[in-house]
This record gives C-alpha cells, structure tokens and sequence, in this order.
C-alpha cells in the first residue's frame, strides 16, 4: 500500500472520533476565518474553494461567515457533509483535479502538509483566482509534534512548511497579506492517549507498519522518561497559515 493510500485509509477510519479529538484543528480554521476577515472584510467572497475539508469544521464558519454562492469541496476521502447538501462536491487528489476556474476564494486548512509537492499545488490553486481573489491556507511547520520526531517517528507529513516557506510558494502577481505560525501543546494522561489521539484525528497514515507489543512499550518508556513532567505528556503543535491576495 502505498503512503497516500495509508494516510486516505487512516482519515476514514478517524472521521467519527476526529470532530471530538481534533481541538488544535477547530482552533486553526477559527483563526484562519479569523484572519481572512481581518484582511478581506469587503471583499466579494461568493465563489470558494475548499480542499481538504474532512468533517467540516471549516466549511461550517465559512457558510456562517461568507456570502457564499457557489461552494466548491474537494477531499481525498471524506463523504458530502449533511449541512452543505448544495455544494460542488469535487472528491479525488487535488494534485490532479481539474479546478473551477474564476474563483473569488481558494482556502484550505491543515491539509497541505500531506502533499508531496506543495510548491506545484499552490501554483495551481492561485491559478484558479480571479483577480483580485483571495488565498488562505493553513498547514504545519517543521517543528510540528517535535517529540515524536525526537523518538525518530518516520510517521511525519512529508511537506511540513513553516510560514515564510510557504509564501515564498506564492507566485509572482500576489501579495502577502499576513503569515505566522505558533505553538500549542496538548497535555495527556499517558504516552498510549497521545498514540489514541493521532489515530482519532486520523494523521498517523503514514505509519509503514504496524507495530508489535515491545515497540509499544519501548515507545512508552521513551516518551515518559524524555517529556513525561508532573505525571503527564505533551504533543506540541506547530500550525502555520498564511493570507494572500491576487492583484
């Protein structure tokens, strides 16, 4: 199987534990609306985009707070949602999709860090853009989950970009509008809850095999004695985001 294939399989299987599970996430597309609105309070949002959109944490603030008439939905392996019967529902890989043309928005969250040449996707989604349009685009950056990088995990999103990387993705004819990034960490009772958390949130596809009952306990061991403090565990976030507007 190959990755892309394990990490489709792995969202399916996380889509009924990911809305409950997926608190950095919910917290990543409130503050990319956020700060679209912030840039583009008046701007002519009636054409979007969205690809990646899961479970529709998303998709659900844009209806609330964009005068949306035409809504594109592009995912890998999410179902139509229930609250958005109407869309375009574009499923399949976005490196490949045909793309509407003329759009007043592209917009995208958590998602770009799976593809493996994001450089060659943001080029299409900003041809897509009508003049004056708008990109906004969330993903995460290179120190994402640092402590399972530190135990050597080979599980990792193949492009995790930190915000100036990905404006520097922009082609010519766009403005940066706005890019940063943070850290938030999530606090678990035990290394096993931080391996429940990535498999309800569906983001350990990648994962190339399954492991046996000594890598487990070794994992355990390893996490508790190199960031266990006060009988708990962190997993440290690093989202980045960026708006940009075509001239």
């Amino acid at each position: 199987m190959t990755a892309a294939a394990r990490v489709q399989r792995s969202f399916r299987r996380g889509f009924a534990t990911y809305d409950d599970s997926a608190l950095v996430q919910k917290a990543i597309a409130r503050g990319l609306i956020r700060r679209l609105l912030r840039h583009a309070a008046d701007a002519r949002l009636t054409r979007v985009f969205e690809t990646g959109y899961g479970t529709g944490q998303l998709t659900r603030l844009m209806l609330q707070r964009l005068p949306i008439e035409t809504l594109h939905l592009n995912d890998l392996a999410a179902p139509p949602l229930p609250f958005a019967p109407q869309a375009d529902y574009r499923p399949g890989d976005i490196e490949t999709l045909a793309l509407p043309p003329d759009l007043d928005l592209v917009i995208s969250a958590s998602m770009i860090q799976w593809i493996a040449d994001p450089q060659g996707l943001i080029k299409r989604l900003c041809e897509a853009v009508r003049p004056g349009g708008w990109l906004a685009l969330s993903g995460f950056g290179p120190d994402h989950f640092p402590e399972l990088q530190t135990l050597g995990s080979q599980a990792a999103a193949p492009s995790l970009l930190s915000a100036a990387a990905m404006a520097n993705l922009l082609p010519s004819g766009w403005t940066l509008q706005e890019s940063g990034s943070r850290t938030r960490s999530l606090c678990f009772a035990t290394p096993r809850e931080v391996l429940r958390h990535l498999r309800d949130t569906g983001v350990n596809g990648r994962a190339s095999r399954p492991w046996t009952r000594r890598d487990l306990d070794a994992f355990c061991h390893e996490y508790n004695a190199r960031f266990g403090q006060s009988g708990r565990v962190p997993l440290t976030y690093q989202p980045a985001w960026l708006i940009a507007r075509k001239a």
